[in-house]
């Protein structure tokens, strides 16, 4: 046999943990593809020391050692048997000497399915050769003997499809080698192997990415042998299973054809260790007939965190990007909320949801915590809305649907302190909620879509509240780019205000809300949104994304925007984030913007000179590295200044 060379993957990106805490030796399985194969008892031509067989499993035997080899369509399989005496019959027996070849198949679901093959040398003259399974012999496999100083060597090529579930299922394996030792026909002197047990008990066989990512991450980071969290799906569409799993704090793939096979991927989720990972699931999200990752993380410490929920695609060079992002959780030392996240079916496509889940501790009027800059916020259990639900609509995940539920009263005035009256001023206005039948005001709304030629597009956002005017509410829409407020105490009802948000397109408006932010009673709208721009030369030209909050007051004379930041920015894989924060004050709110965290991105590696002004009409992104560590806005009374 004449192999292929012997090379390891090795990628920029590395991967997981020397796999398998069961007992014995690791098979590190030989690529053979693209090599000429030949089928001769000649082991010389194997490359690298052979792997003892050294746990005795039964009994007592002499020496032996193997060799797994693969290609794709292949098992090859090398032996090496110390024992003068060969016990053969045309019977092929359990208790002649023969080899095995055991291999475990993982379900995907925690368990595996293990299959053995006999592999049974010839003895010249009297019987041939032969590979068998439970069925009898297989069909396509060859194997070849010769004799050596100290007993026989014998080598065989094995198809894959011997094997049950090997069509789909070439990664995740356990394996070992085994040799019987038999003393005469019927007796069974001994059986020593790489390991002993079956299925998850046995340790792992490695194929050529694994055996890269056992190397190069695992074992080069110290991390733990087996996966916290692991799930199997196709997510390069040849009906070949890809193996997603979680090492410490990083994500890997891993699979017989990702990456041709002899690559694998890793990148750091951004979590202190794999218990921050609560759910890793892959489902078709896009129909494509290729499967997505769902992965919900925490963020920070084990008693103070942000859970998120992301939908990761496969993209260019096989690597996962975020196509969708929502918060889900907020855990403080003051108090904790909990969405829940469910998945479901509309038409073809799968669905997610977010619904309010538990709640404790925290409290509307008091209420302080940052809000992401990248992302839409976890629902807060005191806002109208119960429930989101997203689905893939062809470019992106949008919003197909929204609950409702009562808006929970704001209770005191913020700025209170223990035994202090309560400061003078307007009720916060009511949390945003759907419109009512009464609240539709269809007159003004065919108004507004006739002029702006609307057709039959519907809106992306609807919701009322109390932005303007009198106690009365008004109803907020935002219909492709526009903010578009009217209602009956609005400007006497007569007619409509609208503003256009500068992004590129519709879709790049992520979420809408409204919250009072100036003390005056009246919510201003609140929308986070996208910008794109294109990234120089030096760059490679690619497209640079900036997150940005954008804050719209609504007065008689209009919608105007008082506010503007930059909270993200993202090129390619590397990202930096920010965070905004709404704290509570005697005035209304003050706005303070934070540096947060980095992915991929260093000080020396960030490409863009700092912001120190306004770059676009947006306030500075904070950098992590950065001299300030936070921006504070306060409104006064024309838009929300630099305190």
């Amino acid at each position: 046999m004449k192999p292929a060379a012997f090379v390891l993957a090795a990628v920029a990106v590395a991967s997981i943990a020397s796999q398998g805490s069961a007992a014995g030796r690791t098979l590190e399985a030989i690529p053979m593809a693209g090599a000429k194969i030949r089928i001769d008892g000649d082991l010389r031509e194997w490359p690298g020391k052979m792997t003892d067989l050294t746990q005795v499993i039964q009994g007592s035997s002499d020496a032996a050692s193997g060799h797994v080899g693969y290609d794709d369509g292949h098992v090859y399989v090398a032996f090496r048997v110390s024992d003068k005496t060969l016990v053969r019959t045309a019977s092929y027996g359990p208790t002649e000497d023969h080899a095995s070849l055991v291999i475990a198949f993982p379900t995907g679901k925690g368990g595996f399915v293990t299959e053995e093959l006999l592999l049974f040398q010839g003895d010249p003259g009297k019987v041939g050769g032969a590979v068998r399974a439970k069925s009898g012999a297989v069909t396509g496999a060859t194997l070849v003997e010769a004799p050596s100083k100290s007993g026989f060597v014998f080598e065989a090529k094995i198809p894959w499809s011997a094997f049950s579930r090997a069509g789909t299922v070439r990664v995740g394996l356990r394996g070992a080698l085994r040799y019987t030792d038999s003393d005469a026909a019927g007796s069974v002197k001994g059986v020593v192997g790489t390991a002993g047990g079956s299925g998850g008990s046995m340790p792992p066989l490695l194929l050529e990415n694994e055996q890269g990512l056992d190397k190069s991450l695992i074992r080069a980071k110290g991390l733990p042998v087996s996966p916290a969290r692991e799930a199997y799906g196709d997510l390069s569409g040849d009906k070949m299973l890809e193996r997603v799993a979680v090492y410490g704090g990083y994500l890997t793939i891993t699979g017989p054809r990702y990456r041709g096979g002899n690559q694998f991927y890793f990148g750091e989720l951004g979590v202190s260790d794999a218990s921050m990972v609560t759910r890793l699931e892959l489902r078709d999200f896009d129909g494509d007939g290729k499967d997505d990752i769902l992965i919900q993380k925490r963020i920070g410490a084990s008693d103070k965190y942000r859970e998120i929920v992301q939908v990761l695609k496969i993209g260019t060079e096989d690597t996962p990007w975020a196509a969708f992002s929502h918060e889900v959780a907020i855990v403080t030392e003051k108090g904790k909320i909990q969405n829940e996240v469910s998945l479901g079916t509309r038409g073809k496509l799968p669905t997610l949801e977010i619904a309010q889940g538990k709640a404790e501790g925290f409290e509307p009027d008091t209420y302080a915590e940052p809000v992401s800059g990248d992302m839409p916020g976890a629902l807060l259990p005191w806002e109208s809305v119960k429930s989101r639900t997203f689905q893939w609509d062809g470019k992106q995940f949008g919003k197909i649907g929204e609950g409702s539920q009562a808006g929970k009263p704001a209770g005191k005035k913020p700025g209170k302190k223990p035994g202090e009256a309560a400061p003078a001023g307007p009720p916060p206005p009511p949390a945003p909620r759907p419109p009512t039948a009464d609240e539709m005001l269809d007159r003004l709304y065919a108004l507004y879509r006739k002029d702006r030629k609307l057709g039959t597009k519907a809106p992306r956002f609807d919701f009322v509240t109390d932005v303007a005017g009198g106690s009365e509410t008004e109803r907020v829409l935002v219909h492709d780019k526009d903010i578009v407020v009217f209602g009956k105490g609005y400007r006497a009802g007569t007619t409509y205000s609208f503003i256009t948000i500068g992004v590129a397109d519709p879709k790049d408006i992520v979420d809408v809300t409204a919250r009072d932010l100036t003390g005056d009673g009246k919510a201003e709208i609140i929308v986070r949104g996208l910008l794109h721009a294109k990234a120089s030369k030096e760059l490679g030209g690619d497209v640079v994304d900036r997150y940005a909050l954008f804050v719209y007051q609504v007065t008689d004379g209009g919608v105007r925007r008082v506010f503007a930041a930059e909270t993200g920015r993202a090129l390619k894989d590397n990202r930096v984030i920010g965070t905004v924060s709404f704290i509570p004050s005697r005035s209304g709110v003050r706005i303070e913007l934070r540096a947060g965290r980095a992915v991929g991105w260093t000080d020396k590696t960030y490409p863009f000179p700092p912001d120190t002004t306004a770059a676009g009409g947006l306030e500075p992104l904070l950098l992590p590295w950065g001299d300030g560590g936070s921006r504070k806005y306060e409104f006064d009374g024309s838009a929300f200044a630099l305190k």
